[in-house]
């Protein structure tokens, strides 16, 4: 940072102990959907001409990433600036395309997914090292456990080079960054993820337990406050 004169954030994650400092402008919206989001409305007070069609698509693609298809985190500001996007030349069809899967993607992901077991309310699935180019598939099949009754967490940890890369997703019950946070994982509410230098999957599996655990023990005492 040092090397960089003038820094400006624009985050919408938790802010943590180490976040930037000195920022020459610090914006900072832990409650909007998505940084996409927040960018789009610092773009309406620039001149009409600052987005372009593949600038406008591209920010539309991070909206709808972080609230899975307007579904979490979304609200009116959400939809204004979706629409702004929308006017700005963002083709919604384009934007849904970048999402689509591989036939190798889609069976690796469906691997992970039916391997996956239920704790506390929290889906698990671990794995060893995946085939390269496959790093996609850990945020998708933590999306895709999302979607199974009863499930309010998803945790999806898989080997890679001598440790584990974790990639986790909540529907809102449970703050997955706060779960990861003493994993040195760091993310937000909805979304986070995590990477464990020399620690095997199991290994892994049963730290994120641990941390499940404590969170729960945590929920339950403050809800008998």
């Amino acid at each position: 940072m040092e090397r960089v004169p003038r820094v400006v954030v624009i985050d919408h994650h938790r802010m943590m102990v180490t976040h930037i400092k000195n920022a020459l402008i610090f914006y900072h919206e832990p409650y909007a959907s998505s940084a996409s989001e927040m960018v789009t409305e610092l773009a309406q007070y620039i001149k009409a001409s600052a987005i372009d069609g593949a600038d406008a698509q591209a920010l539309l693609a991070g909206i709808m990433l972080d609230t899975k298809n307007f579904v979490l985190n979304t609200g009116v500001r959400t939809f204004e600036a979706s629409a702004y996007l929308r006017r700005r030349g963002a083709d919604t069809v384009a934007v849904k395309k970048l999402f689509s899967d591989s036939l190798e993607t889609y069976k690796q992901k469906a691997q992970l997914v039916s391997g996956a077991e239920i704790y506390k309310g929290c889906a698990i699935a671990v794995s060893g090292e995946l085939e390269p180019g496959m790093a996609v598939v850990l945020p998708m099949a933590a999306n895709d456990l999302l979607t199974i009754s009863g499930v309010d967490a998803s945790f999806v940890a898989v080997a890679k080079n001598g440790g584990v890369n974790i990639s986790a997703r909540s529907m809102g019950a449970l703050n997955v960054q706060v779960i990861l946070e003493p994993l040195g994982g760091g993310g937000h509410l909805t979304m986070a993820g995590a990477q464990l230098k020399d620690c095997t999957p199991e290994e892994a599996e049963r730290r994120i337990r641990e941390q499940i655990d404590h969170y729960r023990a945590t929920q339950t005492a403050n809800n008998t406050k």
